[in-house]
């Protein structure tokens, strides 16, 4: 019995990792989804490359509100803030630790910056979303370790009801590692 499960739990991932679609580009550029996806340390830094792309294109009013609403985060948290100049709905920050060297549960952090948003993207009856991907930057993640996370992560939390899951790689290296992962599965969903 538990093999018929197992069987019918694979069909129904390699139905859910069809809904995942991969791109290169800008995030803040994604105008076909319904939110997009950052991360904040605990710290409220917003110094990252990609949070200072957000709050460039969301204007001003954006990181106003970021630092009028969210008040002493906590590892975990998610906000789900607007997006102001962005051409999107919302934008939904998971508010991480600060990345360390190996030894404070890097792997389980990466996780969390998936499955977090996931949770929330199904709360609130969202249909696409578009994730950075995280681990790829300044943090020093190893390629194919991030990319493996970030699919775990996604899948996770994958479901029906989610149309699309974009992640948006802004280096080529990224793309391709995210691409040969998800070859695996089976047809790869490129975004233009």
């Amino acid at each position: 019995m538990s093999g018929f499960l197992s069987e019918q739990r694979d069909r129904s991932n390699a139905l859910l990792i069809k809904r995942v679609v991969v791109t290169k580009g800008d995030i803040t550029k994604q105008t076909d989804v319904d939110a997009i996806v950052s991360s904040i340390e605990m710290n409220m830094d917003i110094g990252g490359t990609l949070n200072q792309r957000l709050v460039a294109a969301a204007g001003n009013d954006f990181d106003d509100f970021i630092l009028a609403n969210i008040y002493k985060p906590r590892a975990n948290d998610v906000y789900v803030v607007p997006g102001f100049n962005l051409p999107v709905k919302h934008v939904i920050f998971v508010v991480t630790p600060l990345m360390k060297d190996g030894l404070a549960k890097e792997d389980v952090i990466l996780l969390r910056r998936y499955r977090l948003p996931m949770k929330m993207v199904s709360q609130m009856k969202l249909k696409k979303v578009a994730f950075p991907a995280f681990g790829t930057g300044r943090n020093g993640y190893p390629l194919d370790r991030a990319v493996r996370l970030a699919l775990k992560g996604i899948m996770d939390r994958m479901t029906p009801e989610i149309e699309e899951v974009r992640i948006v790689c802004d280096k080529d290296k990224v793309f391709d590692a995210f691409c040969a992962r998800l070859q695996k599965y089976g047809q790869v969903r490129k975004g233009v």
